[in-house]
């Protein structure tokens, strides 16, 4: 059994790269180090001869994180993989976190579920709180394993075989909502279903930090991902097999957004015009 790994990365830090690095590096058979930055890193030579096991590429520009996975999911078809774990800069894998999703994986196997895919249980690092859906929050269906509606792309382990029955993420949402969407569409077109191994935790960060806002706080993203999830949210809202919790759920977050951003966040204006684009984009398809 061969396992890749997907990285995809855009302007990264050294620092977390590395720790990224290192914690898969003996995790998996071969690393698609994804480069969406425009320049190679300086650094990026030099690291790369302490990972031999690593296949870097760069891609000159940034092509989005869906049509990034998309490169690096061809890459393992054409070598024969079996499984294909997504990464990305901003997460940190535990050293327990493929043999635990795989031991999880194998158990699903023994029930008959068809298995579309199995991550960890993510959690905040600079809040030490697991993230838990607001509205859908899962199913203990087995003892640590709980099911889904969808799973975040990031240390998200898939067979290779589904990608020939569903295809590949969808390039045009370029980052948000790629893989709850394709989650989605497997689903639909597969049955397949979606868990989360409660055994391993994800050091992960949403958005550019979290901000008090009301009774609690929420990930603030820049405003060019602003642009993108308003965007995307009216691309996929009218879509018959996009879950009706999600169109609701998030019509009502960013109906309050429209005027939070603006309002309370700097750069203001920035947010404001990325807003409207966005909704402007969304709404006519370009």
């Amino acid at each position: 059994m061969k396992i890749g790994c997907v990285l995809v990365m855009y302007n990264p830090q050294q620092e977390l790269l590395t720790a990224s690095l290192d914690s898969l590096n003996k995790q998996v058979d071969e690393i698609f180090l994804g480069d969406n930055s425009v320049n190679m890193p300086d650094f990026m030579a030099t690291l790369l001869t302490l990972y031999p096991n690593v296949y870097y590429r760069g891609f000159k520009e940034n092509l989005g994180i869906a049509e990034a996975q998309n490169r690096g999911i061809a890459y393992f078809q054409e070598k024969e993989f079996d499984f294909v774990l997504f990464m990305d800069q901003d997460s940190l894998a535990p050293k327990n976190l493929v043999i635990s999703l795989l031991a999880d994986y194998a158990r699903l196997q023994q029930t008959g579920i068809a298995i579309g895919g199995i991550g960890p249980r993510p959690f905040n690092r600079s809040e030490g709180k697991p993230y838990v859906g607001a509205v859908k929050k899962g199913k203990l269906i087995l003892p640590g394993i709980t099911e889904v509606g969808e799973i975040i792309s990031s240390a998200s382990l898939i067979p290779m075989v589904h990608f020939k029955q569903i295809g590949g993420m969808e390039s045009s949402l370029f980052i948000d909502g790629v893989d709850h969407e394709w989650c989605w569409r497997a689903k639909k077109m597969g049955g397949w279903r979606f868990f989360i191994s409660e055994k391993v935790q994800l050091s992960h960060q949403v958005g550019e930090g979290d901000r008090p806002f009301i009774l609690r706080k929420v990930a603030i993203p820049t405003p060019f991902r602003t642009y993108y999830q308003f965007r995307n949210y009216f691309r996929l809202v009218h879509r018959g097999y996009v879950p009706l919790y999600w169109k609701v759920s998030n019509g009502f977050k960013y109906s309050i957004k429209i005027f939070y951003y603006p309002l309370c966040v700097s750069p203001r204006i920035s947010y404001m015009k990325q807003i409207l684009k966005g909704i402007y984009a969304g709404i006519t398809g370009k």
